[in-house]
């Protein structure tokens, strides 16, 4: 017989009464269903129908813990409202005589028998006699736990009521092995009704939760919450608890908008999961127990074995647990399911069962990383024959990227070693697996292993994992006597290693610090593939990248893993590209490799990945784009996993947001704390110099040309003084320009461009625009035309459109009104890119392309072609005769514009001059009709 959902079982319950009725006499109805499948509610909804139609109800539920109490269900429907008071103080009797009459034995025992046949007897005629009045309707839910005595009232009662309308209906559960043989025998040879109820179809889950949460219910949600319970009414109903005592109303506005809507599955769900098991026997809350240890290794015999049950037990409750809705493909359909049975087990159970599990997997051979799950989940001193298999599946787990398991089981491990040589390669594994995913974790693991390294017991890669922990923390002293000890061994006779090694330390700082002087390896390793590489991209950081150097950091990209102990070559590799003015193959790369330590969920490598996507996209002058992902690695971790590395996103972000004008930013990012080792480290000098230039930008220029003067101090000490790396002297003249000290500017610029051999473009078309601004007029617009170039080449925008605004000035002030606005419309053009989203293509007409071998210009005056015409302002003096106009000083407006107050100065002097008025007093409210 098929299944029928609830709808369909009440439809043929009132076939039954109705057949009954018309002149049918008994009839007898059996509803079978699962684990809360909603056979109650069936009879509840048949007893609210029934009571309408004048018949008289009886109702009874067998009960698990009365299943042993005689008469029981006697009691039950003898109580039910509407019976003659005398009939049920008559019966009362009768049960309380019958249960008197037992001595010792249980229900059932022969020396009740005489007692409870005449209840039986005396029950069963009053029954007969009621029911030839007024129809009878007899509802017993859960007859599989009715007692003996009351079982025999109801087969009595089936022998009888042929010709009487009386209609009974019982309700049992669906198991595989009839739960009461008698009635199964007498049902055998009797017609009567089998309705088997069936779990929720689709369309009806779909209904219950409409009725309950509204019709904003999508269409998906009904999908999903009906693959979740697989139809079980009391899963639904749960869930729908669970839903409205979730925040409803931001979740409907999204369905609403036809986003996805997922369930909440909460302590409703979970305790509903727990009362489907305790419902039935013990022996399926035992085998759901082993099926939520066991998970995907949960087949019967398996299941017999851990839970002490027989096979083909553990088989029947699998299959009644699958009609149910609960589990399907042998497994529980979620994770909270799954969770909600574990609960039901203690403390010490739960580490039994666990604990049985593993050694039962690994008997049969189950994979290392499952038997560890096992073990962990264990919670107990490990056993010998586990630190094996822990650190086997610690391995197989960090092939498959998952770090957190992998470090679950090394510190199992760690727990159950017992000799210092296991003790210190587990504790290296864990620094290496931890510092993947917070290098705060790592932190802990690493002094034994620097101890280790000096005394020579620790070798190969797990020495590079020492160095990067150090290196990441600032540790100087660690780095320094790691690498000493190193020295002293053939551990960098590896050329990879050493590539690695070195690459890994001026990540951080830059030069080498003396520190690899006195590794033999190195005149080895500079002949062997790895370290000729390692040469070349190190040789960046004190020249000007060259054709061999992006070649090979495009060869280490394209031949090089992302792994743990190639992050560093990795990033250096991308660094080239980027010195080398490849920014798009730079940033492709950059993508690329974040795209996959995302996949991987390896979270430090997104940081120090992410730190240098942003800095590309500063160096692109993309400064929205640059402070956006600055921020948006900056909330991977805490600052304090961060170590010295912070300062790399920090100067980011802090010069993207000065770039910007938003100095209340950056001032916030400048209140983020560092640690004072990072100054020892590039990243120090990268965000020393960005805020000098937050200082400079809000009219603090003294602070600004400490910071300056800092960097300059440190990076001359570190044999690291490359203006590509931090352009400290110009930005100093700058400094001083604001102070009016153009002759020491000047000078600062012109030592900077003694290293014009080594400098990239960008660096040399900085120095050239300052250069400009602290030379002779005469020789401004020749050095501002070869700054543009310059930057053109260079690729970075927000320097571009500073140095066309520059030499649009210069023309102003020349008179070469045509040529200057043309300048203005390019810088605004520039500008206007650095602060989207997306930087357009370069597209520039041939008459806005500037020529660095344009002539210098005699200052002249010329006389207005059409002395009608009105005089024109360009953009950067229209934005600066507005402020002034406002009444807003020289500083206020340097400030708002992220201009000098000499360059404020010289913009009101020449709009006096045009205007043809003697003071800001004297200007106009508008400027719209000066164009």
């Amino acid at each position: 017989m098929r299944d029928v959902d609830s709808s369909s079982a009440l439809g043929l319950l009132k076939e039954v009464l109705a057949a009954s009725t018309e002149g049918g006499g008994g009839q007898l109805a059996l509803i079978q269903g699962s684990l809360a499948c909603g056979k109650t509610s069936v009879l509840c909804d048949f007893a609210q129908w029934v009571a309408a139609s004048g018949a008289l109800i009886l109702t009874a539920t067998g009960s698990r813990t009365e299943s042993d109490l005689p008469a029981g269900l006697i009691d039950q429907l003898f109580q039910s409202p509407g019976l003659p008071a005398e009939l049920t103080e008559r019966i009362r009797r009768m049960i309380t005589s019958a249960m008197l009459a037992e001595p010792d034995g249980p229900a059932g025992s022969r020396t009740i028998q005489q007692p409870g046949a005449l209840l039986v007897h005396e029950a069963s005629r009053a029954l007969l006699e009621l029911a030839r009045t007024r129809p009878l309707v007899i509802l017993v839910d859960d007859v599989h736990f009715a007692d003996s005595v009351s079982l025999r009232l109801l087969l009595h009662l089936l022998r009888r009521m042929g010709s009487v309308q009386v209609v009974m209906v019982l309700t049992e559960w669906d198991w595989p092995q009839p739960p009461l043989p008698p009635l199964r025998a007498e049902l055998a040879g009797r017609p009567h009704h089998l309705i088997r109820l069936g779990p929720l179809t689709g369309g009806a889950t779909t209904e219950m939760i409409t009725r309950s949460l509204g019709p904003h219910v999508s269409a998906e949600l009904a999908t999903s919450w009906h693959d979740l319970t697989g139809g079980n009414p009391l899963l639904v109903k749960a869930l729908i608890e669970d839903e409205r005592g979730a925040a409803l109303a931001p979740r409907a506005s999204r369905a609403e908008r036809g986003d996805t809507w997922s369930p909440t599955m909460g302590f409703a769900f979970a305790e509903a999961v727990a009362a489907c098991l305790h419902r039935w026997e013990p022996l399926v809350l035992q085998v759901a127990q082993g099926i939520a240890v066991l998970g995907n290794r949960g087949e019967p015999e398996s299941i017999g074995r851990l839970m002490e049950v027989r096979p083909e037990a553990a088989e029947r409750v699998m299959h009644t647990l699958c009609r149910a809705g609960l589990l399907l493909g042998g497994r529980f359909r979620h994770p909270t399911a799954e969770t909600a049975v574990l609960d039901t087990l203690s403390p010490e159970e739960r580490s039994a069962v666990h604990g049985r599990a593993a050694e039962l997997l690994y008997q049969r051979g189950v994979a290392a990383v499952e038997v560890a799950r096992q073990i962990i989940a264990a919670d107990r001193t490990a056993e010998s024959w586990m630190l094996p298999v822990l650190r086997t599946a610690a391995e197989q787990a960090v092939v498959e990227d998952d770090v957190p398991l992998a470090i679950q089981c090394l510190e199992t491990a760690l727990r159950a070693a017992d000799d210092s040589a296991t003790v210190l390669a587990v504790t290296a594994a864990l620094a290496r697996t931890a510092w993947r995913l917070n290098p705060s974790v790592a932190a802990p693991y690493l002094p034994p292993l620097q101890s280790a390294v000096q005394e020579g017991v620790l070798h190969g890669r797990d020495t590079l994992a020492v160095v990067r922990c150090a290196l990441w923390n600032g540790d100087t002293e660690g780095v320094t006597a790691v690498l000493r000890a190193l020295s002293d061994s053939s551990a960098l006779e590896d050329g990879q290693l050493y590539a690695e090694v070195r690459l890994a330390h001026q990540w951080h700082y830059g030069s080498d610090r003396d520190r690899f002087q006195t590794l033999g390896s190195v005149s080895a390793a500079g002949g062997e593939p790895w370290g000729q590489a390692a040469n070349e991209l190190a040789a960046v950081w004190n020249q000007r990248a060259s054709g061999a150097a992006t070649g090979s950091a495009e060869q280490v990209l394209q031949n090089c893993h992302l792994e743990d102990s190639t992050l560093e070559l990795l990033a250096s590799a991308v660094q080239v590209l980027m010195a080398g003015g490849k920014l798009t193959e730079a940033l492709d790369w950059c993508d690329q490799l974040i795209e996959e330590a995302q996949r991987r969920r390896a979270v430090t490598w997104q940081m120090l990945l992410g730190s240098l996507r942003a800095r590309v996209s500063l160096r692109q002058g993309r400064i929205t784009v640059a402070a956006g992902r600055a921020e948006e690695v900056l909330g991977l971790l805490s600052g304090q996993s961060w170590g010295v590395l912070i300062g790399c996103p920090l100067s980011t972000l802090v010069t993207a947001y000065t770039a910007m004008g938003r100095y209340d930013a950056a001032a916030e990012a400048l209140q983020q704390g560092v640690p004072e080792a990072m100054f020892d480290t590039v990243h120090g000098l990268r965000y020393l110099h960005a805020r000098g230039h937050y200082y400079l930008a809000t009219d603090r220029v003294l602070a600004a040309i400490s910071d300056f003067q800092r960097c300059g101090r440190l990076m001359q000490d570190w044999d690291l003084d490359v203006a590509s790396l931090v352009p400290w002297r110009s930005s100093l003249a700058e400094a001083n320009l604001r102070l009016g000290r153009t002759r020491v500017a000047y000078d600062l610029v012109k030592r900077q461009m003694e290293q014009a051999r080594t400098m990239d473009e960008r660096t040399k078309g900085i120095s050239l625009r300052v250069l400009g601004a602290s030379s002779d007029f005469s020789r401004r617009s020749a050095l501002l035309a070869h700054a543009v170039s310059c930057l053109e080449s260079a690729g970075d925008r927000l320097e571009l459109a500073r140095a066309l605004e520059d030499l649009g000035q210069v023309y102003q002030e020349l008179d070469e009104l045509t040529r200057a606005r043309m300048l203005a419309r390019r810088a605004a053009q520039e500008t206007k890119a650095c602060n989207s989203g997306a930087v357009p293509a370069r597209l520039v007409p041939p008459d806005l392309r500037v020529s660095a071998a344009l002539p210098a210009r005699r200052v002249r005056r010329a006389e207005p072609a059409e002395p009608a015409e009105p005089p024109m302002l360009s953009d950067a003096q229209r934005r600066v005769a507005e402020l002034a106009a406002l009444g807003h000083t020289n500083q206020e407006i340097s400030r708002r514009l992220y201009i000098t107050v000499s360059t404020v100065e010289q913009h009101l002097t020449r709009v006096f001059r045009k205007l043809g008025v003697n003071s800001r007093n004297d200007l106009p409210a508008g400027f719209s009709d000066l164009s």
